[in-house]
């Protein structure tokens, strides 16, 4: 067994701007398993905001490393060696493709999921100006969703060129924890009125107890709120829905098993991605298998040649190539 990991930059099309910032590009963490010549892929975005960098997820893959390379360490194992991050979600999603190739069964068969041909996804437009907001909204071909970034000066002028341009597209926002409690009751009615049907992490995660006992307009989904299984219990009753990242939920297997948690804890499940590449969309593609609100558009804002295997077309995300992962 061996283990390798490398540092990849990943570059947009175009910068997105969103609450905490630009961002033009993105350093991806790309690992691989090989064993008796066959190689299990998986890949991770570390994000600052999380307290993760390229440097610091590539130290604890070689840290682990040795463990993993002598057998003590396989997909079951590896849930408690590390904690639910970006280092773990890279090799169970790793272990997974290794575990496909080894034993000839897909990655759909060995977690007992029906595999969809395509699954809806949104399409989402960044913080800007209400006149380029129109635009990119405008020139958008049948978008199935739109999530539109806020937390910027001009959100509600922002929201109705949005609507003046697609007034029938199911919309929501994402905050980006950007607003305040009194920014949240302020706004929340505008919102409702121009038929949003949710809004995400409106505060910052250290806020959420403000929402005890906030009557919601809208409901809420929690992303930056929301990681793994631990989080679900004091997520009730302030949250509606959960968004699931395989960085935050530290891999695939987590990600499944928070998807079956919070649904029978009463959650709406929305399932969504760092900026990464194809080797990353491929296994949240089967989260999404699982979510009401899919938010996999990653493909569109990423340079082409970095999503060789998966394909979104504007409206419906398209199963993964088995070849790239799984």
């Amino acid at each position: 067994m061996r283990v390798v990991a490398e540092k990849k930059f990943v570059g947009l099309k175009q910068p997105v701007r969103v609450a905490f910032g630009i961002i033009a590009g993105l350093d991806t963490i790309e690992v691989g398993i090989e064993r008796d010549g066959v190689v299990g892929r998986g890949e991770c975005c570390p994000m600052a905001i999380y307290g993760q960098t390229p440097e610091s997820t590539l130290a604890e893959i070689a840290a682990i490393a040795p463990a993993i390379e002598r057998g003590e360490i396989d997909r079951t194992a590896l849930q408690s060696a590390l904690p639910a991050r970006a280092a773990r979600n890279a090799l169970d999603c790793a272990f997974w493709d290794l575990e496909a190739k080894t034993s000839g069964r897909s990655v759909w068969e060995l977690a007992a999921l029906d595999r969809p041909a395509t699954v809806a996804s949104d399409v989402t437009i960044g913080i800007s100006s209400p006149a380029e907001t129109y635009r990119i909204a405008a020139d958008l071909d049948a978008p199935a969703m739109i999530k539109l970034k806020l937390g910027g000066e001009q959100d509600l002028d922002c929201l109705r060129a949005v609507r003046a341009a697609r007034p029938d597209t199911p919309l929501f926002v994402d905050v980006n924890a950007g607003w305040t409690l009194a920014q949240l009751n302020e706004l929340a009615p505008a919102l409702a009125e121009a038929g949003v049907f949710m809004i995400e992490q409106p505060l910052p995660p250290g806020d959420d107890a403000l929402l005890d006992g906030y009557s919601r307009v809208l409901p809420l989904c929690a992303d930056e709120s929301c990681h793994d299984r631990s989080d679900l219990a004091r997520l009730r009753g302030r949250f509606d829905y959960i968004n699931i990242k395989l960085d935050k939920a530290g891999g695939l297997t987590e990600a499944l098993a928070l998807a079956e948690a919070g649904r029978e804890q009463g959650f709406r499940l929305m399932v969504g991605c760092m900026l990464a590449t194809g080797l990353a969309m491929a296994p949240a593609y089967m989260v999404a298998s699982l979510c009401e609100v899919v938010d996999l558009d990653a493909p569109l804002i990423v340079k082409l040649a970095a999503h060789a295997g998966v394909r979104h077309d504007g409206r419906l995300l398209h199963g993964f190539d088995p070849d790239l992962w799984g």
